[in-house]
């Protein structure tokens, strides 16, 4: 998050231990989208993007460093919560969707997307207060979002009709992205040993942050 003063959050700490431990310092930022910040960095405007799911394409341009925490992407929704095998059984009943632009939700998703009719229920929103808001207001079924970003601002927000749906979507390790021309092998092991060497004060900022939205 940003308050036009600074910038705070879960990745926003681990970043900065990170690469303060790796010898490196820390300029955040602030971009729209997930999907504008893969451009830039492909585009060598800034080096690293934290927060980052792994897949094939995303591999071509960027190096990848080692996990440094999980992500579980779920359903955050005013429905019923009723148990379903597959995310397909939700778009094939016409159910209308909203997420991240450029963000990446896991192989199901993907495939769903591939199909034109199923991917015109998807609606991409860059905030994610405003995801939230089509939610609550009823703009949209289903808001596809991790877990523990939708659940800061679920209590953040006041939404206590907005409900965690017990589907994973997809659960993940998530890395920083960086950029191929600025890191060389030497400078990401750098990167992967500081994580390493952190393990345990990773965990501390992690549950920290899970504790604030689970605790009464």
């Amino acid at each position: 998050m940003y308050d036009d003063v600074r910038y705070t959050g879960l990745d926003v700490e681990i970043t900065e231990q990170v690469f303060l431990r790796a010898g490196f310092c820390v300029e955040f930022v602030k971009l729209p989208s997930s999907a504008r910040g893969i451009v830039e960095l492909q585009k060598g405007e800034i080096d690293v993007l934290p927060s980052a799911s792994y897949n094939k394409s995303r591999a071509k341009i960027a190096h990848f460093s080692k996990g440094y925490r999980r992500e579980r992407m779920r359903l955050f929704t005013r429905h019923i919560n009723q148990p379903i095998n597959s995310l397909t059984e939700l778009f094939s009943a016409e159910y209308t969707f909203t997420a991240n632009p450029g963000a990446y939700y896991g192989e199901e998703l993907a495939q769903i997307l591939t199909i034109k009719w199923y991917k015109q229920r998807l609606f991409e929103v860059a905030s994610v207060t405003q995801r939230m808001e089509l939610v609550k207001r009823g703009r949209v079924d289903f808001l596809i979002e991790d877990e523990i970003s939708g659940l800061y601002f679920k209590r953040l927000l006041g939404y206590k009709d907005i409900q965690l749906h017990s589907y994973v979507v997809n659960d993940n390790a998530i890395h920083f992205m960086l950029n191929r021309k600025n890191f060389d092998s030497e400078k990401v092991k750098k990167v992967n040993n500081a994580i390493s060497e952190l393990k345990v004060s990773l965990k501390a900022i992690e549950d920290k942050y899970t504790k604030w939205i689970k605790s009464p």
